[in-house]
């Protein structure tokens, strides 16, 4: 126990130190004792980006993408309490031992959450409730819904703990609150700026009063007609039918975020913006930003060191891996799941999650790869960080999918895909902004680019992507209007044209590819942003 406090004690020091640096101005390019300390982070690599560069005093240098000021986005700002802070070891304070019996192993459970869910928070973590070796058998959730509680396997290999699930098809495990809201607070302000680059982190607005560092901020992207006229998206066509992409007058696009100065009217943000404003098509009111208050959004909610174990595809039975939503910091850590056919699904209101060491793997599949596919990881939140997760042995998958106007930054970093066939990292629909696809390695596609009429007119599904020192069977890389998607240091057959995707109403560009199949430095993007902006104990706090 004393060595479980000090592991909490000490990780809490590092998450203070971390989120310290993390409340000063965001900056994406540091020029002192954090950048020369980082320089390892470069790798062996002789190749350098034309798109990120050393700046010749240890920091990053980002080329523009045109006179407006986009440009490849600060990434390290994904992941638990934003980037950069160790997992909390919380100390043990209920033990469960498998019953045999599903209603008594998820009673127990239950009852065993709700006992630590009465204790105290330290530094917003109640405690554990660890599971003893054996086999759980579980026929619905089990739900971790209060804050600052942990669920603990004795370990995800032999000898650990399993969840088998039972009965009717259910996820095996949800995180967060029952149901959430948020409130705006005040007034609206305009955003002045006639143009805000994609990756801005400043931004002007109309009357800057009613704001104060600390405030939290929704910043609000409205679609316009003329916009989505200039994305083609008006066009979609299915069965002879016309296809809506997003509606006119809708926010398309909602970042959550904190105000940290205010000099005149213009706001600092804690992190930046996935995605370019342009009066010239949103008009006047095409973006805001205003106060709120948060309700029903629970946090320092984890589960790790387990395994679980659902039944092959295609057996009449299907069990899904996890729900998270309603959630801010939080995370999966150590999670070996086999045979589901749903995988970890992250919902709009899940924010600033690490998804560490999870993979999922499958015997067999005996769907064939036409039709609708399954998602692996599928991410609808922001500042989502997949780290080191795998998924094997699917025939029939996404490995990995932003759903639907997702803002970033959202990170998969080295991950590994092997799938018999209709294996695809893919962005899944709707003008999804900032993703990085960090060192991937797969058989299928990485795919950021436009799905035109599938679905119900998915569209342009990315925008503001990057695939960096990435390794994939076909690198389908397309440029949106006003925008582009990357792929730099990366190998694979390069296309702009999305696998299978059909009713595609104007033929994509390719986007913008650098170094095709020769690896750059920094090896990993996401971990020098990292490193630059937090200092290299940020980066061995996740691990590296």
């Amino acid at each position: 126990m004393k060595h479980s406090i000090k592991r909490l004690a000490l990780a809490t020091a590092a998450a203070l130190a971390c989120q310290a640096a993390a409340a000063a101005p965001f900056q994406a390019i540091r020029h002192d004792a954090f950048a020369q300390s980082c320089q390892a982070l470069w790798g062996k690599n002789a190749a350098r980006s034309h798109w990120v560069k050393d700046d010749g005093q240890g920091g990053l240098a980002y080329a523009p993408l045109n006179g407006n000021g986009d440009r490849i986005m600060d990434f390290s700002s994904a992941g638990y309490m934003g980037g950069g802070v160790a997992l909390p070891a919380a100390p043990v304070k209920a033990t469960v031992k498998p019953s045999g019996n599903a209603a008594s192993d998820l009673a127990n459970i239950q009852a065993a959450i709700a006992k630590v869910a009465a204790l105290p928070a330290v530094n917003g973590v109640r405690g554990a409730v660890l599971l003893a070796p054996g086999a759980f058998l579980l026929e619905s959730p089990i739900q971790l819904a209060s804050d600052g509680l942990v669920l603990r396997g004795s370990g995800s290999g032999a000898g650990g703990t399993v969840l088998k699930a039972q009965g009717a098809g259910h996820a095996m495990l949800s995180l967060g609150g029952a149901s959430a809201s948020l409130t705006p607070v005040g007034s609206a302000a305009a955003i002045a700026d006639g143009y805000l680059p994609s990756g801005a982190s400043v931004i002007h607005v109309s009357d800057a009063s009613g704001f104060k560092p600390g405030d939290a901020v929704m910043i609000r992207r409205r679609a316009s007609a003329e916009w989505i006229h200039f994305m083609d998206m008006d066009q979609l066509v299915r069965d002879g039918k016309p296809q809506t992409w997003i509606n006119a007058g809708n926010n398309n696009e909602t970042w959550l975020r904190t105000v940290t100065a205010v000099d005149g009217k213009s706001l600092t943000l804690n992190a930046p913006l996935s995605d370019s404003f342009d009066s010239g098509y949103l008009g006047g009111n095409g973006g805001s930003v205003q106060k709120y208050a948060a309700n029903g959004i629970a946090g320092q909610i984890g589960v790790e060191h387990l395994a679980l174990e659902g039944q092959p595809r295609g057996s009449g039975t299907d069990y899904a891996v996890a729900n998270l939503d309603n959630l801010s910091d939080g995370w999966l850590s150590d999670i070996q799941a086999h045979n589901f056919t749903g995988g970890v699904v992250v919902g709009k209101q899940g924010r600033r999650l690490t998804l560490e060491k999870v993979a999922l793997s499958h015997d067999h599949n005996n769907i064939d790869c036409s039709g609708a596919k399954e998602f692996e990881f599928s991410i609808a939140g922001s500042q989502v960080l997949v780290d080191r997760s795998a998924s094997t042995g699917s025939k029939k998958s996404f490995y990995y999918a932003t759903q639907a106007q997702a803002g970033g930054p959202n990170v998969l970093l080295n991950f590994t895909g092997r799938a018999e066939a209709c294996g695809n990292i893919e962005p899944h629909q709707r003008w999804a902004t900032g993703l990085l696809v960090d060192n991937a390695d797969i058989s299928g596609a990485i795919a950021l680019g436009n799905r035109g009429a599938d679905g119900s007119g998915h569209g342009w599904s990315m925008g503001w992507g990057v695939a960096w020192n990435s390794k994939a069977d076909q690198l389908a890389i397309a440029a949106p209007p006003g925008a582009t998607n990357w792929a730099i240091g990366s190998s694979g057959a390069l296309t702009p044209n999305v696998p299978d995707a059909q009713g595609v109403p104007v033929p994509p560009k390719l986007g913008a590819v650098d170094s095709a199949n020769v690896r750059v430095g920094p090896d990993s993007l996401y971990l020098m942003q990292l490193c630059q902006r937090l200092g290299p104990q940020a980066v061995k706090n996740i691990g590296y």
